[in-house]
């Protein structure tokens, strides 16, 4: 018997496509920011970005109205069944009403509310900072110190919050991964304070802290709106599909209140802040691109927590960690200036990730240790015990039933036998 074993489930495909949309998107910022600057001014850059992410979630108004067509589409096909099909075809249809439906109520407009702002909030916090750190560059706060941080908070706060919140009960397997991801963060924290000490300007590691602190509360607040998702898919029986364009619909409404704001306290008197560095075909190209992408994460971001949990998002986020390693390996044999010590930091950088992955994987129950009980109260294992208790129980109900028929066909047997001997 194997002491581990991965725990395939078909919905990891959502996880994995995120994965591959994320390295490739992310790993073309890393590497070359300038592709993706539309205004000179970050700030303003950052911020036609929230407009492009709330664009993106907009977009989810095509797969509602494809899961209500094939509603329709389905309900029709079930009209031409014969009459001996209506019972079972009336059982189907309300099943799918329920699926398209969802339960509204006071505490789901509140919790609605609650996520179309942290929404906001977690994607301005780019903007926040180059608005309050106009000095700050897009290569000064962009390196492998910053992405580990901000993770292994997101991380560990996920954990956390799902706990407390979802009432999530605590296993061996749970205490195990959590304790893993410490021993991560624990050893993270002092390295990527050394590599900052050693490669980074004094100006670089200034911002760099102020980064990390003004990213330290997106760190708790995202795991907070992935905890919020998952009580509304529990509470409210509503599909991924109408929450995305629920939320959309919210970001909608406060960009339409705030942009005005801000540009009348802020912009109004900055001629520089909408100055553009890309031309028009650069511009649509880059727009096309980052919408398209940008809705594909959120919408399979959004399937994982439905399908699995609100932790499960940390294993997406480990995709961030290894895309800036991979940038990091690119730089270090692509510049004539690396040193043989990055490449040591990179290696310890690599093993926390590594360690990471394999902590989150054990918590969402993809990876299972068949020891020391870790096992015991995984959902597949639970179901398994289940499975051979019915059998058992099946087992018994047939052996009782064949006492039962050869206690009738003994009493058969003697009935026959005293009439031979009467005879």
């Amino acid at each position: 018997m194997s002491f581990i074993y991965f725990n395939y489930n078909k919905n990891l495909n959502y996880a994995i496509i995120y994965w591959v949309v994320e390295i490739i998107l992310r790993g073309l910022i890393y590497l070359d920011w300038k592709l993706f600057k539309i205004f000179e001014k970050d700030s303003i850059n950052e911020y036609f970005y929230i407009i492009l992410l709330n664009f993106s979630d907009l977009l989810s108004i095509f797969l509602v109205i494809y899961i209500h067509c094939s509603i329709k589409r389905r309900r029709s096909f079930d009209d031409s069944f014969s009459e001996v099909n209506t019972s079972k075809s009336k059982i189907q249809l309300i099943s799918e009403e329920n699926i398209t439906g969802f339960f509204v109520s006071k505490s789901f407009i509140y919790k609605i509310i609650l996520i179309c702002v942290l929404d906001y909030l977690n994607r301005s916090a780019f903007f926040i900072f180059y608005q309050t750190n106009t000095d700050a560059t897009h290569s000064d706060i962009s390196h492998e110190v910053q992405f580990d941080i901000i993770n292994h908070i997101d991380i560990i706060a996920n954990f956390i919050l799902s706990h407390y919140m979802l009432k999530i009960k605590i296993f061996k397997h749970h205490i195990l991964s959590f304790i893993i991801i410490l021993i991560g963060f624990i050893i993270l924290i002092p390295t990527d304070a050394l590599q900052l000490y050693l490669f980074k300007s004094e100006r670089c590691r200034k911002l760099t802290y102020i980064y990390i602190a003004v990213f330290s509360f997106r760190g708790i607040l995202f795991p907070l709106d992935d905890v919020i998702h998952k009580k509304i898919y529990i509470d409210n029986y509503i599909l991924p599909e109408h929450l995305m364009l629920i939320k959309g619909l919210g970001g909608l409404f406060l960009i339409l209140i705030i942009t005005p704001i801000l540009y009348g306290t802020i912009w109004i008197n900055d001629n520089e802040s909408f100055k553009l560095v890309s031309d028009l075909t650069n511009m649509i190209t880059l727009i096309v691109i980052y919408v398209s992408s940008s809705f594909i994460k959120s919408y399979l971001l959004l399937k994982v927590i439905y399908y699995f949990s609100s932790q499960s998002v940390s294993f997406l986020l480990i995709s961030e960690s290894i895309t800036g390693s991979i940038t990091e390996i690119i730089n270090f044999f692509s510049s004539d200036d690396s040193n043989y010590v990055n490449i040591i930091f990179l290696t310890i950088d690599i093993l926390i990730i590594l360690l990471t992955s394999f902590g989150t994987l054990v918590y969402n129950e993809i990876i299972v240790i068949k020891k020391w009980g870790l096992d015991k109260n995984v959902a597949r294992e639970i179901t398994t015990r289940a499975l051979l208790e019915v059998d058992k129980i099946k087992i018994l109900d047939n052996e009782d039933e064949d006492d039962e028929e050869e206690a009738d066909h003994g009493g058969d047997i003697s009935m026959m036998e005293m009439k031979e001997v009467y005879d």
